[in-house]
């Protein structure tokens, strides 16, 4: 090691001392912070004391994967370098290194093997010092948009960590495209793994890219796990999902868990092993693939691949998570979302468990993402039915009423989980309370049950039930008649699964719910690649915002039929464009250094800038009284021509178009288009009954003279929208 990395290492040493000597307070990565700061390479010098490691990554399931990987290596009897606290940025894998320094004279002459969870976007950081003999991508989903950027950020990312790691073995989730399409740009070793065919059940609408990496087609599924996790394949170029070195099959969820069994091969060896783990959750399965794969790989298996069942028999999440807590003589359930596809699987156990009582608890801190849009594609219909008691804490609460409210769930507001046990005192002890928090949310409510309960140890009984099946709808708020219109009003969603990377679906479950609240027959139409854009008989057209990848290929597809869209929206057809598809409305736009042709539909150009817009935003409108209020995240830079109205103007200096000339969105007779995300009607109800009345008053003057009957239209209870609105305005400051 060079002075420098001596330096910092004695730096590091005192600092630990002193937390845990003086202040009584866990290291945490105070020492690896004040270490870096002396030597920033200080992690290559200290990846000499390992004889193997690996490093974990993926949007979803870490931590678990990370402390499974771990077990296992301390079960074999080497010595395990692990930042299990999940620490995963570069100070804390800095300062679990520093401490196995400290500790390396006690641990002389035994194997260490170093098991670090990696944010991704520190995987760039790590991997080129670490040089990790192994690296674990699990899977890649929306998380923190604010923060990561597009998921084709974070795959540029993790693709440049691995080429500046040549030597290191990629163990990836070869279910996931998005995965397998960076084992595909590299030329490292790597371990494909999976679950080997379908196991029903679990399928849901959250996707991210279900586009070919190669070729930009769309992809055909034989079967879907979950989000875009299956089987897959192009139809025009032939990618397809790589085959299995290490896959679980004959997937079974009982009453007790999953059971399954594992197999793996490589150079000329393999492996098979009978697992099940008491833990629900296909995820589950996942992660376990995961960390058996490295663990065997790593040879901590001791050449009996079965002992993998052991650490799953004892194995203990961190953190109050997967935990069931006995507080006030109620059990507690409690468990971590941070992103839709994870929150939705949290939805789908507390179905699976016909659970009746539910509290859910979302923040908007850093560590979340500001941006709290995503709740809006997390199924929480599938929840609505008689006797469910419901609740919503966080800071961002009321955003969580309004979502369960158009969910058909009717939620309180609370502060504590104490308050939501004690408001459930007459209700049936016997019922499970399930609490499910995202990350900033979830500490206080761990915390908080120690010090009111304890942990209940055993198994809890699961009911397994088709989680898949059409939900019916108890919608409280239901008219009981439903108006003659002639025919419903038609609401046409283009492309929802490619276009909704801001929970922008929403906007057409707010439209939707607000005709049938009034008695107003409505039905919604999806567009998908490949259909015919039939607008006709169209009376509200919703378009969201994308990734680059899905959003080229829908300007690609909608070149195709622009006289269609174009005609609609200049004979007064009512259109709301969201961010990306706003942009493709106008003459061009771009996708990094490339110029985009875009639909030329109204007088715009979108051009490059400095930086991303991104933050909570008001805008002030003729269309309503109050601002509306909603969440901007855009690189691109708008200018509108003179010809054209702004949507409004923004509140905040800076934000908005383009940030310069302080205009927001644009209004284009009956078309609203705007970088508003949250979505943009759920906190707007004006802008949502605006668009509900244009066009109705559209086909009143076609000769309906039962659509004008129905305005100015039927006002609605919209207490919970307004106090999500007022809640936006504060954070304005």
């Amino acid at each position: 090691m060079s002075i420098r990395s001596n330096i910092a290492t004695v730096t590091a040493d005192l600092a630990r001392w002193g937390l845990r000597s003086v202040l009584h307070r866990n290291g945490g990565a105070l020492p690896g912070k004040l270490a870096l700061s002396i030597d920033p390479e200080l992690v290559a010098d200290l990846a000499g004391l390992l004889d193997a490691s690996v490093v974990i990554t993926g949007t979803n399931g870490k931590t678990t994967t990370t402390n499974l990987i771990a077990d296992a290596v301390a079960a074999s009897g080497a010595v395990c370098v692990c930042n299990r606290a999940g620490n995963n940025m570069e100070t804390g894998i800095t300062g679990t290194l520093l401490e196995a320094n400290s500790n390396r004279r006690r641990t002389a002459g035994k194997r260490r093997v170093g098991v670090f969870e990696c944010d991704e976007l520190y995987t760039v950081r790590i991997l080129p010092r670490l040089k990790p003999t192994y690296f674990v991508l699990l899977n890649l989903f929306r998380d923190q948009l604010d923060r990561y950027g597009e998921i084709d950020h974070t795959q540029d990312v993790i693709a440049q960590a691995l080429a500046l790691s040549p030597t290191t073995t990629l163990i990836f989730n070869a279910d996931d495209p998005l995965c397998a399409s960076i084992a595909d740009r590299l030329p490292n070793p790597s371990l494909p793994f999976g679950l080997d065919g379908p196991t029903g059940g679990e399928a849901s609408h959250i996707a991210e890219s279900r586009f070919c990496a190669h070729c930009n087609a769309p992809l055909e599924y034989d079967y879907i796990q979950y989000g875009q996790l299956g089987s897959y394949h192009c139809p025009a170029c032939g990618w397809r999902r790589p085959d299995l070195a290490s896959g679980a099959s004959n997937v079974h969820l009982t009453s007790t868990g999953y059971s399954f069994e594992l197999k793996a091969q490589q150079d000329g060896s393999s492996q098979t092993a009978p697992l099940s783990t008491r833990y629900n959750g296909l995820y589950m399965v996942y992660n376990i693939t995961a960390a058996w794969t490295a663990a065997w790989v790593l040879d901590a298996l001791d050449g009996d691949s079965s002992r993998f069942q052991g650490v799953l028999d004892t194995y203990v999440p961190t953190g109050g998570r997967m935990t069931r807590w006995q507080a006030k003589g109620r059990i507690v359930a409690t468990d971590l979302a941070k992103n839709p596809v994870g929150f939705d699987r949290q939805i789908q156990q507390v179905k699976a468990s016909g659970g009746k009582l539910m509290a859910f608890y979302l923040n908007d801190a850093d560590a979340d993402g500001r941006d709290v849009s995503w709740i809006w594609d997390v199924d929480f219909e599938c929840l609505s039915a008689p006797g469910v008691h419901a609740f919503a804490g966080g800071s961002r609460a009321h955003d969580l009423q309004v979502r369960l409210k158009y969910a058909g769930i009717d939620a309180s507001l609370v502060n504590s989980i104490g308050d939501v046990i004690d408001t459930l005192a007459g209700e049936d002890v016997g019922e499970v309370l399930h609490a499910v928090a995202n990350y900033t949310a979830f500490p206080p409510i761990v915390k908080e049950l120690e010090g009111l309960g304890d942990v209940v140890t055993g198994d809890a009984k699961t009911v397994s039930i088709d989680v898949t099946a059409i939900h019916d709808d108890d919608d409280t708020q239901h008219s009981d008649k439903m108006l003659d219109l002639g025919r419903p009003l038609r609401i046409v969603h283009l492309y929802p699964d490619a276009l909704n990377l801001y929970g922008d679906g929403g906007n057409a479950i707010i439209l939707e719910r607000r005709c049938r609240w009034r008695g107003i027959p409505v039905e919604v139409d999806d567009v998908h690649m490949g259909d015919v854009l039939d607008l006709s008989t169209a009376d509200i057209v919703l378009i969201g915002g994308g990734a680059d990848r899905d959003q080229l290929a829908v300007a690609n597809e909608l070149r195709h039929q622009r006289d269609e869209l174009q005609g609609y929206v200049e004979d007064d057809g009512v259109v709301l464009a969201i961010c990306g598809s706003y942009q493709l409305l106008g003459r061009s736009y771009y996708m990094g250094d490339e110029k985009v042709e875009g639909l030329g539909i109204i007088a715009a150009d979108t051009v490059r800038g400095e930086g991303r817009l991104t933050g909570n935003v008001a805008v002030k409108t003729d269309i309503a009284d109050a601002p509306f209020v909603g969440f901007e995240n855009h690189g691109g830079r708008t200018v509108l021509d003179a010809c054209e109205h702004p949507l409004g103007t923004s509140v905040l200096e800076g934000t908005g178009n383009n940030g310069q000339d302080g205009s927001e969105g644009c209004l284009h007779r009956n078309l609203v288009g705007t970088y508003l995300h949250g979505p943009a009607l759920s906190k707007n109800p004006e802008l949502a009954d605006w668009l509900i009345t244009r066009a109705l008053e559209r086909r009143g003057r076609g000769g309906n003279i039962q659509a004008r009957e129905l305005l100015p239209l039927a006002m609605l209870d919209d207490a919970c929208e307004h106090a999500a609105h007022e809640a936006a305005m504060k954070l304005l400051g």
